[in-house]
């Protein structure tokens, strides 16, 4: 009797130790529908993560543009911004100085500068180097030949919000921003908008721009360039998610986790 009962413990052991491993494999499997589009879900927005900053910051800029052209399209005068702006950039029209700075804002600049960030980050991220290519242009066209029309705002007679050349200088510099190698990254932010203000200040003393057109520019061609990246590999990460089940694996900027605007101040 003792024989027969140990051996039916042992049956009784063996077999619910197969039945509990077997169920453990299935669980750790995540066979079940649910829990694998769960898990997808979850895997797709972890990757789309580190590009959500960048889309906030880059939405956020454009965004105070357009509140700020719906304003200047009802009171197209110049604010207390510009009086402020006024006494410190004194006018200085001719300027050789200056009338070089502004050069930087060249069509051959904008398209080189663009094609070079490109180059500079192609192998190592294509979206991103196609967001380089083509955010920059596309920030000009619509700042000279849809925002500055439909706000109407002059100075001198001239359709001037935002300023067309510190749009163009700002998006090639956001550009290059987002295309170096993240430990050179933090010296060509500063390089950049040393560029930036010194545009600004160009524009300005030329008596081309009000300041609050000169800072709109700088606002839409690096806000613009920020969102069209972000925008992009956000639509790439969900598409393959969607197909593969898997994220596009990640960029060396985001390698490290951090998103390309919070790496940019790291």
């Amino acid at each position: 009797m003792a024989g027969s009962e140990t051996s039916n413990g042992t049956a009784a052991g063996t077999t619910t130790g197969t039945t509990t491993g077997t169920t453990t494999e299935v669980t750790a499997a995540g066979s079940t529908p649910g829990s694998a589009s769960a898990e997808t879900s979850a895997i797709a927005k972890s990757a789309t993560t580190p590009w959500r900053m960048e889309v906030i910051v880059g939405g956020a800029m454009v965004a105070i543009v357009v509140v700020v052209a719906l304003v200047f399209r009802w009171r197209p005068d110049q604010i207390f911004i510009d009086r402020w702006g006024f006494s410190l950039i004194h006018p200085d029209v001719g300027n050789s100085f200056w009338v070089n700075v502004t050069d930087i804002r060249s069509s051959s600049t904008l398209v080189a500068g663009s094609i070079l960030a490109a180059l500079v980050v192609v192998l190592r991220d294509y979206w991103r180097a196609l967001a380089c290519l083509v955010a920059p242009t596309v920030a000009v066209v619509l700042a000279e030949y849809v925002l500055k029309p439909w706000i109407a705002r002059r100075y001198a007679e001239v359709l001037t919000f935002p300023s067309g050349s510190v749009t163009a200088v700002a998006a090639v510099a956001a550009a290059w921003v987002l295309a170096v190698p993240l430990r050179l990254r933090f010296l060509v932010v500063v390089i950049g908008a040393f560029v930036i203000g010194l545009e600004c200040v160009a524009v300005v003393a030329l008596q081309w721009h009000y300041p609050t057109d000169a800072l709109g520019g700088a606002l839409f061609g690096v806000g613009f360039v920020l969102l069209a990246d972000g925008l992009l590999h956000m639509c790439v990460v969900a598409v393959r998610s969607r197909h593969s089940g898997s994220p596009t694996d990640e960029p060396e900027d985001t390698a490290n986790g951090g998103s390309p605007v919070q790496n940019a101040t790291a």
